[in-house]
């Protein structure tokens, strides 16, 4: 029998929910804050807290990097270094746009501060997903009908620009076809419905309908789902062997890859004596590293994301939230298992606002993520929390082995749509893909790339959408927990 409970009672109910997260989260970051008081060595320009907290939340290696013996590696910079464009940040975004730039003959110095893939490009569920991160209805209402459909058309286009890039750079990392978008009840199947009729409408042809348990059963084994969305034009892959094959296209076309180099401090202040403030990188910036050492550029992208909270400014810093998924592999099924739980091995995510993310890669295994978190902080176990939302949906799985749990961080927006913008005299950034960024960051990269080489159009209607900023303070961590908790007791009580 299912619960009913009257809209007075769930609001009591979400209130007290939100009033003890805040508590919870008050006490937490008053515990970590008193931690990191003590180390704050590695961590300039900024407070420790969010940073800190994505070490305890990311230090677990993904099972990505533990089955690739062959990694590219990079150097550090042995002095300074000059170049045309410098691009922070070696994930999709950064990586696609030096990738493009160093093919159209520019001088690009890329710089991660970690390795290549230790972000979360490389830490990722693997969902390849098409189009926008939100309904193509909050970007069409604030642009013209032209913008708009021109915002449309390039969302669409990320898919097949990642397959253009797998297929020219000879990359094998497991693309495979086949995505699910399952719903948990009635409401989420009617915004399904609304979803397909929309995309449909715009000559989207990849959509299938599949409105009962009886349609579904051929794509899921599983009762949990009353019913969803096929896209036959997404799916998933492995996502460090595409970073690294992006990698190394962009260093055999010429880009400079630095390792280890991580920037401290960005002058991103025109030179208005000389030159008088505006965004076509007249004058020179000049990046700091940790190593005391220094880049000069004539343009600079911000791609960091979710990790530049030490040299991001406040106009990206408020407008973006770090939020931790965590993500667990089994090891190998049966093929019998998987015939029966995934016959088409398609990619899955059900509609919740704190969703569950799965696939079963190549070798068998099932990747199962989930757990999102705005404190940054693990409560309780993680494995046991994952593989316990894993067997809710697959009872099956319930003696499946655990070959690796990991963790990593990706940025959200208010409105879940990507920010775009200017930082500064040739200072450009994107940033906040909300969970849907492994087609997407690679379009955000060319697009930040053909901007600075003249192509600025999509750049420029990007820019004009609205980004809300998110509380600031020492009041955003708690804020934002509360937030997520309202959300996920709607998704609970299935309001």
């Amino acid at each position: 029998m299912r619960l009913r409970i009257s809209t007075a009672a769930a609001k009591i109910i979400i209130r007290l929910s939100t009033m003890l997260a805040s508590l919870c989260d008050h006490r937490l970051l008053s515990l970590f804050e008193k931690r990191n008081q003590s180390d704050t060595k590695t961590h300039v320009g900024h407070s420790p807290t969010m940073s800190q907290y994505s070490e305890i939340m990311t230090d677990l290696n993904s099972i990505y990097s533990a089955e690739i013996a062959d990694k590219p590696k990079f150097p550090t910079p042995n002095g300074n270094l000059d170049c045309e464009i410098a691009v922070i940040g070696g994930g999709f975004t950064g990586m696609t746009a030096a990738l493009t730039l160093a093919e159209n003959g520019h001088d690009v110095v890329l710089v991660e501060a970690d390795v290549i893939g230790s972000g979360g490009s490389g830490r990722n569920g693997g969902h390849v997903c098409q189009g926008w991160s939100n309904d193509f209805y909050h970007i069409s209402r604030q642009l013209p009908v032209d913008e708009a459909q021109l915002t449309w058309d390039a969302g669409m286009s990320a898919v097949d620009l990642l397959r253009q890039h797998i297929q020219r750079h000879k990359i094998d990392c497991d693309l495979r076809f086949g995505y699910l978008h399952a719903a948990l009840h009635d409401r989420q199947m009617q915004e399904l419905l609304a979803m397909h009729s929309e995309w449909q409408a715009k000559g989207y042809d990849h959509l299938t309908t599949l409105d009962s348990r009886d349609l579904l059963s051929n794509h899921i084994g599983t009762n949990a789902y009353v019913g969803a969305l096929h896209d036959a034009n997404s799916g998933h892959m492995q996502p460090l062997k595409y970073l690294y094959g992006l990698a190394r296209a962009a260093s055999a076309a010429g880009a400079r890859i630095y390792e280890n180099t991580s920037v401290t401090l960005l002058d991103t202040k025109p030179n208005t004596a000389k030159h008088g403030a505006s965004n076509k990188g007249t004058c020179t910036k000049a990046l700091s590293l940790s190593s005391g050492q220094k880049i000069t550029a004539k343009f600079v992208l911000l791609c960091g994301n979710a990790y530049l909270q030490n040299i991001g400014t406040t106009k990206m810093t408020r407008r973006l939230a770090p939020v931790t998924s965590s993500v667990l592999a089994t090891t190998p099924l049966s093929d019998n298992l998987i015939s029966h739980i995934l016959p088409h091995r398609a990619a899955v995510a059900d509609c919740n606002t704190a969703l569950n993310y799965y696939r079963i890669d190549a070798d068998g295994r099932m990747i199962f993520g989930g757990r999102a978190s705005y404190t940054n902080v693990n409560l309780g176990n993680v494995e046991r929390d994952l593989k316990q939302r894993m067997v809710d949906v697959f009872p099956e799985l319930a003696k499946s082995e655990t070959a690796a749990v990991w963790s990593g961080r990706i940025g959200i927006t208010v409105n879940r749509i990507p920010h775009f913008g200017t930082a500064g005299d040739g200072v450009f950034f994107v940033q906040g893909f909300s969970g849907h960024g492994v087609a997407l960051t690679g379009l955000a990269g060319t697009i930040l790339a053909n901007h600075v080489m003249g192509q600025s159009r999509l750049f420029n209607i990007l820019s004009k959408l609205r980004h809300l900023p998110f509380p600031g303070g020492f009041l955003r961590t708690p804020a934002l927990a509360i937030g997520m908790s309202w959300y996920k007791m709607r998704d609970y009580l299935r309001l």
